[in-house]
């Protein structure tokens, strides 16, 4: 049981962040090939939605798409994000940390 179920009249919200692959979809990791990936779109958005799910389902109340640098990473969780509200007809608020 959650803790609001338990305790109504004293609320609690929880904000989950879903931190970004080690992989990077724009940049390289390998200096001397400068055109090699180690991960594409569809892999983030596929790791991205197994967050969310997961996140959702334990109850979240907001999602924050966490220490966003490289764009396309950032692209690829929202575009999972919305994916799965419109797959499951849910909303949340989200929030994007981005350095």
């Amino acid at each position: 049981m959650n803790l609001r179920a338990k305790i109504p009249n004293k609320p609690r919200f929880v904000a989950a962040y879903s931190a970004p692959p080690r992989a990077l979809a724009s940049i390289s990791p390998d200096v001397n090939d400068p055109g090699f990936r180690n991960i594409n779109f569809d892999s983030l958005v596929e790791s991205y939605t197994e967050s969310i799910r997961g996140l959702l389902y334990g109850g979240a109340d907001t999602l924050m798409v966490e220490t966003i640098f490289d764009t396309l990473n950032a692209k690829a969780a929202l575009f999972a994000i919305e994916q799965y509200f419109e797959t499951h007809n849910v909303r949340v608020p989200i929030m994007i940390s981005a350095r």
